[in-house]
């Protein structure tokens, strides 16, 4: 068994197509922690020290995400490092498989599917690295966003004031960009620290994570139509964003 002391560094840039948004946009910072306890199935012959870390940006202006993903104390060089799709402790299909020839850094943009950024916001992909004692997988880690700034914790006006001093430390250029106007708009509208909304609202739910200043989705009390035109995702008649917010995904 070949122990490999050095830490190996994978870069790559995966496209998401584009957005035609503003030049400059705070990205959203994403995040795993790699290990073999994490494979399914479990690994075989791994150290008890290997694993790595792993840090994305992505980038809603041009939809797509950068990432160095670092792993050490593999049985082997890396034959196969790829994102899938699936919660954790669970097995899921492959979403991108990445090139080979330049694990090392260089990869050219890889397409991504639209429909992956949810899951990669939500913790419902993973990282993971093979090698060729274990073809299915010898390290692997779950993607999270990295923690938020700011959240709501019961008063609207903490919420508002947090998000303030989070967007005033942005560079001057990114204060000013869509996702951080549309932040704005949705802190200002969200059910925080509210009791009652407004009649014939439903539950509207949004998300701007830009710059990792608020990755909870909000909830805004508004009719179906204002939802729509805000490019959220209602939860239809009947519901409500009260007495809590029905939009937050649920623990892992």
């Amino acid at each position: 068994m070949r122990r490999l002391a050095a830490p190996i560094v994978l870069t790559f840039s995966l496209s998401f197509g584009s957005a035609g948004r503003a030049a400059e946009e705070p990205k959203v910072t994403v995040e795993a922690t790699l290990d073999a306890a994490q494979e399914v199935p479990a690994p075989k012959g791994t150290l008890p020290d290997a694993g790595g870390s792993a840090t994305f940006e992505y980038d809603e202006t041009h939809k797509s995400i950068t990432y160095v993903v670092t792993v050490e104390n593999l049985t082997g060089p890396p034959i196969l490092a790829r994102i899938d799709q699936a919660g954790p402790g669970t097995a899921g299909p492959v979403r991108i498989t990445l090139d080979q020839s330049a694990l090392a850094g260089g990869a050219p943009a890889l397409p991504v599917p639209p429909d992956l950024v949810e899951p990669l916001f939500d913790g419902g992909t993973y990282v993971n690295v093979h090698t060729a004692m274990n073809p299915d997988g010898e390290v692997r880690g779950q993607i999270h966003l990295m923690a938020a700034a700011c959240s709501c914790t019961g008063s609207a006006g903490a919420l508002r004031q947090c998000v303030r001093k989070a967007i005033k430390a942005l560079p001057k250029a990114q204060r000013a960009s869509g996702v951080i106007t549309a932040l704005e708009r949705y802190v200002k509208k969200s059910s925080c620290g509210r009791t009652k909304g407004p009649k014939r609202a439903v539950a509207c739910c949004v998300r701007e994570a830009a710059g990792n200043i608020v990755t909870d989705k909000l909830c805004l009390p508004v009719p179906e139509k204002s939802c729509t035109k805000r490019g959220g995702a209602s939860l239809g008649a009947g519901t409500s964003c009260f007495p809590s917010n029905p939009c937050k995904p649920p623990a892992p």
